[in-house]
């Protein structure tokens, strides 16, 4: 039929969507309003793609909600998953992973630690922060031991959890590895690790080269810091004012806060600007 080939108004255009403290508002739900928007962005031609720190199961009760229409990132772009729920890539950590655990266990005894291996989730230390973390979000797991752990190849991140007044004390003490592995957080409990180069931008930019989507084309909405890599590699990058400053000076667009349906504001701004 005539016009079912017509170019629509955000065809080749790819939006990498952060979730906690972007697309979810305070009480962790997707407004009425963001979810309008979404589903008018990919009607009307455009990639969705969530680039969340969660792990794949934390996402359920959102899946309804969204329009699953291109690869997409958990774990802060270490796993990448299809619109199937489908592993398409895991990027594997070093050995020298187990040193670094090792060695922020024994410094801070208040520290929890996660592994995330693909979809599965182990606790190498339990806190107060990863219990909290695991209940809330309904998350399986099982306690594993020096001698059980599983081999680095196959894990995505490591989260190292605890109270909020030594978090920036551990963050030094975990200098001393930063150019072996990058290290992010998406809350004040937590340090986000992954191996080097492995991050929000770098995941976004491989489903870009997936789709055949041009760099200038990609797009990019976080509050945190460990969105900052993708805002950082983004044609155009969305920052509600929520964000801490450092985010917001990465910010191509600063747009409402995460309670005021930042990502609809985000789409609004597209619509306005892009042209057919």
């Amino acid at each position: 039929k005539a016009g079912e080939n017509a170019m629509k108004k955000f065809d080749g255009l790819l939006l990498g969507c952060d979730m906690d403290g972007t697309l979810l508002d305070s009480r962790k739900q997707i407004s009425a309003k963001n979810q309008e928007a979404i589903w008018y962005f990919v009607k009307n031609g455009g990639c969705f793609s969530l680039a969340t720190g969660r792990a794949p199961r934390a996402i359920d009760i959102y899946r309804s909600l969204l329009p699953f229409n291109a690869p997409y990132t958990h774990l802060n772009g270490s796993l990448i998953m299809d619109s199937s729920q489908n592993i398409m890539w895991c990027a594997g950590m070093p050995q020298k992973t187990v040193e670094l655990m090792d060695a922020a266990l024994s410094k801070f005894s208040q520290l929890g630690c996660e592994i995330f291996e693909g979809e599965k989730i182990h606790v190498r230390r339990m806190s107060a922060v990863t219990e909290h973390h695991m209940r809330v979000l309904n998350l399986k797991y099982d306690m594993v031991s020096d001698c059980e752990l599983p081999d680095t190849s196959g894990w995505c991140k490591i989260n190292l959890t605890g109270p909020e007044p030594i978090m920036a004390d551990v963050r030094q003490f975990l200098s001393r590895y930063e150019n072996e592995f990058c290290i992010a957080a998406s809350t004040p409990n937590f340090w986000e690790i992954t191996a080097a180069n492995v991050n929000k931008g770098s995941s976004l930019l491989k489903i870009a080269d997936m789709l055949g989507i041009k760099r200038k084309n990609v797009l990019a909405i976080g509050d945190s810091s460990n969105d900052d890599p993708m805002l950082r590699v983004a044609g155009i990058s969305f920052v509600p004012e929520n964000a801490a400053n450092s985010t917001k000076s990465l910010a191509d667009v600063v747009v409402r806060d995460n309670n005021s349906h930042a990502v609809a504001a985000a789409i609004e701004w597209l619509d306005t600007n892009i042209s057919e």
